[in-house]
C-alpha cells in the first residue's frame, strides 16, 4: 500500500493546492530575474507550518518586506554586508527558517528612523489614520513600542506598536484613501491589487471599505504567502483562490467574495470594465517591460470608467538589464492624472 501524505492544516492546504496549480499553468515570462529567487522546492516552505507564524521576521518574507531590508540588500553589493555573518538568501533556498531580527526593534539608529517617521505621518495624515490602520500581529511583525497624547490634557498616553515597513504602507494607502473615500462610500466595490507583497496594503483597504471586494493578482509564491497572511488577518471570510476559478468558471466573479486570490496571469480572466480601483505598489519598476505592457492592456480592458488606477513606483530603475521607466508606462490616452507627486516616505540604505 502506499502511504499518503498527511492533510496540512487551513491555509496552508490551500496554499499547497493552489501553489502547485499555478507553477503547472504558469506561462512564459511572467518572473522577472529579480524574483528568481525562491527555492525550487517551495512546497516544502509551505509545509514548514510553524515557522509562518513568524514569517514577517524570518526568510520567508525577504524581498517583499522592508524590515528585512538590510539581509535584502546583501544581493546588490558588497558594500551592504551590514548582517556579513549572515546569507539569508541561502537560508531560505535551504529552508532554513530561523528568526533574522527579534520581535523589539533594538537598533538606537532604526528606533530613531521610526519615531521620524511617526512624526512626519501624524503631520500629514493625521494621528487617527495612522493609528487605526497599523498592521495585524499576522506573521509577528517587528515592532517599536510607541505612545501618543493628542493634547497636553490626556491622563494616559495612548501606546501602540510599529516599524518602519508598515509606516510605509500606511502612507501610501493614505494616498489611495484622499479619492476612493469619495468613489466607494462602502458600496461593494471592486478592488484589485497586482502586486500584493504579502498583503498589508489589500488589507488596510478591506478594513477600511468592508463591502468591497478585492483580487490580487501575483506569483504563485506570493500568492501563497498572501493566502496566509489573509486568511489569518480576516478569519472567517470568503476567500477564492486559482482552484476555484478552474472548477467553477468566470462566474466565481459574480460571487460575493471577500478576497479573491490569483496568479498574475489570471486577470485575462476578469471581466471587462469591472474593475473600481487597481494598485500596483513598488513591483512594475521589477517587472520586464513585456509583463508591464501585459498588465497595462488588462488595466485599459477591466477598469471602469472613472475608475482608478494607483501607481506608486520608482521613477527609474534597472535590474536586469532594462529600464523601466515611469513616464514611459503605456497609459492610453483616456487617463487624467488627479494625484501625482514624489514620495515623501523615503529612505537610504548603507
Amino acid at each position: 500500500m502506499q502511504k499518503r501524505q498527511p492533510t496540512l492544516p487551513e491555509p496552508h492546504d490551500q496554499m499547497l493546492e493552489n501553489y502547485n496549480l499555478a507553477i503547472e499553468n504558469m506561462p512564459a515570462g511572467q518572473k522577472s530575474g529579480h524574483w528568481d529567487v525562491f527555492p525550487e522546492d517551495y512546497e516544502k516552505s509551505i509545509e514548514s507550518i510553524d515557522e509562518w507564524k513568524t514569517f514577517l521576521r524570518n526568510p520567508l518574507s525577504l524581498g517583499f518586506n522592508d524590515t528585512l531590508i538590510e539581509f535584502d540588500n546583501v544581493r546588490w553589493s558588497e558594500h551592504n554586508k551590514k548582517h556579513k555573518d549572515i546569507d539569508a538568501w541561502k537560508r531560505r533556498k535551504q529552508h532554513d527558517y530561523r528568526e533574522l531580527v527579534g520581535e523589539i526593534v533594538e537598533d538606537k539608529g532604526e528606533q530613531s528612523h521610526i519615531l521620524h517617521t511617526v512624526n512626519l505621518l501624524f503631520s500629514v495624515c493625521g494621528p487617527e489614520f495612522v493609528i487605526d490602520n497599523l498592521q495585524s500581529d499576522v506573521g509577528s511583525p517587528q515592532k517599536l513600542p510607541c505612545s501618543y497624547k493628542s493634547n497636553s490634557n490626556d491622563e494616559k498616553p495612548r501606546g501602540f506598536y510599529c516599524n518602519a515597513h508598515d509606516l510605509g504602507n500606511i502612507y501610501y494607502f493614505w494616498q489611495i484613501s484622499r479619492t476612493a473615500d469619495s468613489l466607494f462610500n462602502n458600496e461593494s466595490s471592486l478592488i484589485a491589487e497586482i502586486g500584493a507583497g504579502y498583503g498589508g496594503v489589500i488589507s488596510k483597504v478591506k478594513k477600511r471599505y468592508s463591502k468591497a471586494r478585492c483580487i490580487l493578482f501575483d506569483l504563485p509564491e506570493l500568492s501563497a504567502v498572501q493566502s496566509y497572511y489573509i486568511y489569518n488577518c480576516f478569519p472567517g471570510s470568503n476567500i477564492l483562490y486559482l482552484n476555484d476559478l478552474l472548477e467553477r468558471g468566470d462566474e466565481i466573479f459574480e460571487d460575493d467574495f471577500d478576497f479573491m486570490i490569483l496568479p498574475g496571469w489570471m486577470i485575462e480572466r476578469l471581466p471587462s470594465e469591472y474593475i473600481d480601483l487597481v494598485i500596483n505598489m513598488r513591483s512594475m519598476m521589477e517587472m520586464p517591460l513585456a509583463v508591464i505592457d501585459y498588465y497595462f492592456h488588462h488595466i485599459h480592458r477591466t477598469v471602469k470608467i472613472d475608475g482608478l488606477f494607483a501607481c506608486f513606483n520608482r521613477y527609474h530603475k534597472n535590474t536586469f538589464g532594462e529600464d523601466i521607466i515611469m513616464k514611459k508606462y503605456p497609459y492610453d490616452e483616456f487617463w487624467s492624472i488627479i494625484i501625482s507627486q514624489s514620495s515623501i516616505y523615503t529612505r537610504a540604505y548603507s
